[in-house]
């Protein structure tokens, strides 16, 4: 690292010193956790939160105080919100904890709470996830979100932490030029952190206008938020030279998973400070390893608003390592339920489809697949110039969904995004009988 990054890095663990190494030993217990998982005792830990949630909330307290996991009951957003405050720890008071408001990708914004051991136990999950994918504190972070104007800090706070706000809402080929030229011209060691369909358009502008890689020095690129497409992931590692990662979080949570830099594709999952399962799309039943399911965490540090079996609306499917079996990894990480297609015979579809295919339609700038009903669909595009490939590209998602399946194609000037700055690629507005 530059001097002023080791700096950085130095400074900001001589402070956590003088606050008494708090981020550091729950970094190095979740290094313990992760790389030697039967020398720990996070089943221990599991315990506590369960004995906390039963003495300190009114959802939990009619459960008796030796209840193990599987005995308590699947939630969700929609059953926290209607119950919100029996969720809430009465152990807390409320100036005491940080509150957590996710946009909500239905639209329905969604609040928790987060105690002060919880943040930091994220600050150290983020750290050590980090690391792994081969950011290391003081580098120059570029960071691709929303950054709302009315919740952004002062520039100082920005420049002391060396990050780079790139707001995806302005996000266009002038921006991302003046980004480009900006990262050339310095000399620091850069990661970059954004949403997935922000760092397509950046391969996509450089594909036009830059084809040559950026001279500049990447050390880490990790995607979030959004399913990671084989086009952005080899175009991220042709342009920076470094391989790209996809990270599995949520707001209210934290990390729960994030890929390997080994190209496995497979994601390890944070077992340090989540237990997850992954429950049958129809029951509450297990799901066999290998078979995509729901998924489902059991967060295991928010003692503020305990989140047990917290159905986080995702779907995934487990492997394990016959190798080290302590590791718990998802083979597979896909989008919402919601945002999962039936086939024109009432199956449910991979939203894996999208990602598998879609890379092949350099032309095509954004798009959106939508299910109105049992047989019918619609193609929303947005391309630069025209499309050439329609019949090409209805008859590979007729292979998928049903040859009898009904294609409408609309060519739109912009796909909208979401407030909370993704565009949702599949949209299923059909709801079938059963």
């Amino acid at each position: 690292m530059i001097f002023s990054a080791k700096c950085r890095s130095a400074i900001f663990w001589f402070t956590d010193l003088l606050n008494g190494n708090k981020i550091k030993g729950n970094y190095k217990d979740i290094s313990n956790a992760i790389q030697k998982p039967f020398l720990t005792a996070s089943h221990n830990i599991a315990s506590e939160i369960l004995l906390h949630a039963i003495n300190s909330t009114k959802f939990y307290n009619s459960f008796p105080i030796n209840s193990n996991l599987q005995a308590f009951p699947i939630v969700n957003k929609s059953i926290i919100r209607e119950q919100y405050s029996y969720f809430v720890s009465n152990a807390f008071k409320k100036s005491e904890l940080i509150t957590v408001i996710t946009s909500g990708s239905t639209g329905t914004p969604f609040k928790t709470y987060q105690d002060k051991k919880k943040k930091l136990r994220n600050y150290a999950d983020t750290i050590y996830f980090a690391e792994l994918a081969g950011f290391q504190i003081g580098h120059r972070l570029v960071y691709l979100k929303i950054w709302a104007k009315q919740k952004m800090k002062n520039p100082a706070f920005y420049w002391l932490q060396n990050v780079r706000p790139v707001d995806v809402i302005k996000l266009d080929e002038k921006q991302i030029a003046g980004l480009i030229k900006e990262m050339e011209s310095q000399k620091s060691t850069f990661g970059i952190l954004g949403y997935s369909s922000a760092l397509e358009l950046v391969c996509q502008f450089l594909d036009k206008y830059h084809p040559t890689p950026v001279r500049a020095k990447v050390n880490s690129i990790i995607t979030m938020s959004e399913s990671l497409n084989e086009y952005t992931k080899a175009s991220l590692q042709k342009y920076f030279g470094v391989p790209a990662v996809s990270r599995y979080s949520n707001l209210e949570n934290g990390i729960i998973a994030q890929q390997e830099t080994n190209g496995s594709g497979r994601f390890l999952v944070n077992t340090a400070s989540y237990f997850v399962e992954i429950l049958k799309l129809d029951s509450d039943e297990p799901a066999a390893d290998g078979e995509i399911g729901r998924i489902v965490v059991t967060d295991l540090f928010n003692y503020a608003m305990p989140m047990i079996r917290y159905d986080t609306g995702d779907l995934g499917a487990i492997e394990r390592d016959a190798s080290n079996p302590g590791r718990l990894y998802l083979s597979r990480v896909e989008g919402r339920k919601l945002d999962m297609l039936y086939d024109t015979s009432g199956n449910i579809v991979s939203s894996y489809i999208m990602y598998k295919n879609m890379w092949q339609y350099t032309e095509i700038k954004q798009y959106q697949l939508i299910q109105e009903g049992e047989k019918d669909y619609l193609f929303k595009i947005n391309a630069d110039k025209s499309f050439n490939r329609e019949t090409q590209l209805v008859s590979e998602f007729k292979s998928y969904l049903g040859l009898d399946a009904s294609f409408i194609v609309e060519y739109v000037d912009e796909i909208p995004l979401l407030d909370s700055g993704k565009r949702r690629k599949l949209v299923n507005n059909y709801k079938p009988a059963h």
